[in-house]
């Protein structure tokens, strides 16, 4: 909200800083999903702070109409009710942008992890609910853990949308909003149903209203802390679409392939082609499925039935 392309730079600049060395295992790569709309509350929030206004709770009754707004609110709202015919267009435009940058990446056996800030949150939940919508090779991506989302300072009322395993969307979620998050408390104070605060910091932020991604949030204590743990929890609880598997030398198993980041085995059987995934399995146990004198039995000792599984295909 309120961000120019320049302060969303910043903000990725920042975030990359945060997790720097924080994600072993992984090659990453950031970038940044920007959109241009702007929030009419913040605008005013804005305006409402030069005009040096002490209490916020008059925005909802000016806005309601129960108490006359001040002529500066009214020429203020007029003027950011212009500009927001525009709204529907822009959203549309950077969200297919968004949506298209996703799932380019997944195809081509990524992970994609969504920090979102604020109205952001908006974006990344519908990218959710498109990206989730696409099948490939037969394999619908929601029965998959492909791309995460971190929610920071969310006005939204969910994180995501429920996958084919609903234990799934629980492990690659998650959110993050001060208690003093003025923006986000003013939004509940109208029943407009954003999730809970979560977090409450000892330090002060430079930002007044104590929303920045930045200042507020990635700087705090201990948001700034929380905020890098809930991305790794995340990070290291995505899978990709089916990876490289290497052939076996096996009348039942075709291929295996392995996530050393995830711990996850992919196997494919012979004759039905069926693809199986199982999970939490340690990299010792596929090196010793690929050189075991019987693949067939070594599968069926030590894999069948030993780990969590699901079918693909």
């Amino acid at each position: 909200m309120f961000n120019d392309r320049e302060d969303a730079v910043e903000s990725q600049i920042m975030l990359k800083e945060m997790m720097a060395s924080q994600l072993p295992g992984y090659r990453v790569s950031y970038r940044l999903s920007y959109n241009h709309n702007e929030s009419l509350l913040d605008q005013l929030l804005e305006v409402a702070r030069q005009r040096l206004l002490q209490d916020y709770s008059n925005f909802f009754l000016w806005l309601a109409g129960i108490e006359l707004a001040p002529n500066w609110f009214r020429e203020g709202l007029e003027l950011i009710v212009i500009s927001y015919d525009a709204f529907s267009y822009v959203f549309d435009s950077d969200l297919r942008k968004h949506i298209s940058q996703y799932t380019q990446d997944i195809s081509q056996c990524r992970k994609v992890l969504l920090v979102a800030h604020s109205q952001g949150n908006f974006y990344g939940n519908e990218s959710w609910r498109s990206v989730y919508q696409t099948f490939t090779a037969g394999i619908a991506w929601d029965q998959l853990k492909l791309m995460g989302m971190v929610s920071v300072a969310t006005p939204a009322s969910q994180v995501g949308y429920p996958l084919s395993y609903p234990v799934d969307q629980q492990s690659v979620t998650r959110y993050l909003t001060l208690s003093d998050d003025l923006v986000i408390n003013l939004l509940r104070s109208v029943a407009f149903g954003p999730l809970p605060a979560n977090v409450t910091n000892s330090t002060v932020s430079d930002d007044w209203k104590n929303h920045s991604f930045g200042m507020s949030y990635v700087l705090g204590d201990p948001s700034g802390q929380m905020l890098r743990e809930q991305i790794r929890s995340v990070a290291y609880s995505l899978e990709t679409l089916p990876f490289d598997r290497q052939p076996v030398d096996s009348t039942a198993l075709a291929s295996a392939g392995y996530d050393p980041t995830a711990r996850i085995l992919e196997i494919q059987f012979v004759g039905s082609d069926s693809l199986y995934r199982y999970y939490d399995v340690p990299e010792s146990v596929y090196q010793d499925l690929l050189s075991a004198e019987s693949v067939g039995r070594y599968y069926n000792l030590a894999i069948r039935g030993q780990y969590p599984s699901r079918r693909l295909n």
